[in-house]
């Protein structure tokens, strides 16, 4: 059998919608023990003993941008920083490999907490991509572990463990392709700012003073000017992110700020009423239900819309055509007012299609509140 250690600070994510009362993430105590009983073969091959470990796809997210005739730069003052993944590993030993006269022994493991910092290192590096940080991770897991189990299930705790508690959102549902990128997105809209083209380089060598001037003062002159500025431009033109990834990595000890990673806030059900609601709401929408597709079929026609609905399309249609008319006659004052008639029309049919869902699904109309759902986010992109 199989023993697995986690931290006290893990978490277990449970996709999908939970059960009444329960949360999507479980905090796991500082010793718990999950026993598999099963045979040992699968978690070799899955983690890697004997049948090569898991490497997951690089996330591909977005570049951060800028507007037109701007370029990306990264800020002077921005300071790198990082939980590190000290206490992100899951241990894991067989009974055949435990020593009675040393117990522990088996859970002593290699860390990969310096490839961590340097993957946070590189997502807060202006211009650098998620695919470079990621195959960066995966490089120096791979040659710290060098097949250790135990090292290698701690890489692949390490991201999830990475994420600060405080920025995830509990109201929403646990979405495994939002979190790919929530992490680098941050660390460089953090990190990144826009400078127009012809302030580019001027830009980069005053990030290149004040990092030298922080970490490295030989590299100034007397002046506070970078000695050798062309040989730097002629190694590094094109590659400006690059340099500063290699730069922040070689003054790490320095240039990256440890810290602490809080715990996770202690979690409180929501109340027994709206916990109850919520449940079948969403037993509704997502189990795709017999009785509800068979109500959508049949009562699809009766289940248009009320005449206030119907009157708040014909007048928001109005408000849309003059405050048009307007923009084409350059009364942009009367367009303003149009708008602001517009604003707050739709956000008192938000306010009464809230409440029209609320009674339906207190009634159990479950078709009728998803057509509501369907009616809000609808608005709620205008």
């Amino acid at each position: 059998f199989w023993f697995c250690w986690l931290p006290e600070s893990a978490m277990l994510l449970l996709p999908g919608a939970p059960a009444v009362g329960m949360p999507r993430r479980w905090p796991i105590g500082a010793l718990s023990i999950f026993v598999a009983l099963l045979h040992p073969t699968p978690t070799r091959s899955q983690f890697g003993g004997g049948g090569g470990g898991y490497n997951p796809p690089a996330p591909i997210c977005p570049a951060f941008k800028c507007p037109s005739g701007e370029k990306a730069v990264g800020k002077v003052d921005h300071k790198i920083w990082s939980y590190g993944c000290k206490d992100s590993g899951m241990n894991v030993f067989n009974a055949g490999s435990f020593d009675p006269n040393n117990p522990m022994g088996g859970m002593q493991q290699k860390s990969v907490d310096k490839c961590c910092v340097e993957r946070d290192l590189c997502k807060q590096t202006c211009g650098m991509t998620s695919k470079m940080c990621h195959d960066n991770f995966q490089k120096c897991s791979t040659k710290i572990c060098k097949g250790d189990q135990n090292c290698q299930l701690q890489a692949m705790m390490s991201e999830m463990m990475s994420e600060p508690y405080e920025d995830v959102d509990k109201d929403k549902k646990y979405d495994p392709e939002a979190t790919k990128c929530r992490v680098f997105n941050k660390g460089q809209a953090d990190s990144c700012m826009c400078v127009p083209k012809d302030d580019f380089k001027g830009s980069v060598e005053s990030k290149l003073k004040s990092f030298y001037s922080k970490f490295n003062s030989e590299k100034l002159d007397s002046s506070g000017d970078i000695k050798d500025v062309d040989e730097v431009w002629k190694k590094w033109k094109g590659k400006e992110a690059d340099m500063f990834l290699a730069l922040a990595t070689k003054y790490k000890a320095k240039a990256v700020e440890i810290r602490q990673k809080p715990k996770p806030p202690p979690y409180e059900p929501p109340p027994k009423g709206k916990a109850k609601a919520k449940a079948k709401e969403e037993a509704a929408e997502e189990d795709g239900s017999s009785e509800a597709e068979e109500a959508s079929s049949v009562g699809a026609e009766d289940q248009g819309g009320d005449s206030e609905e119907k009157a708040f399309e014909k007048l928001k249609a109005e408000l849309e055509k003059k405050k048009k008319q307007a923009k084409q006659d350059e009364d942009y004052d009367k367009a303003g007012d149009f708008k602001e008639e517009l604003d707050a029309l739709t956000k008192s049919e938000v306010e009464r299609l809230k409440k029209l869902k609320s009674i339906a699904v207190e009634e159990e109309k479950y078709v009728e509140a998803k057509r509501i759902k369907q009616r809000l986010n609808a608005l709620g992109e205008l």
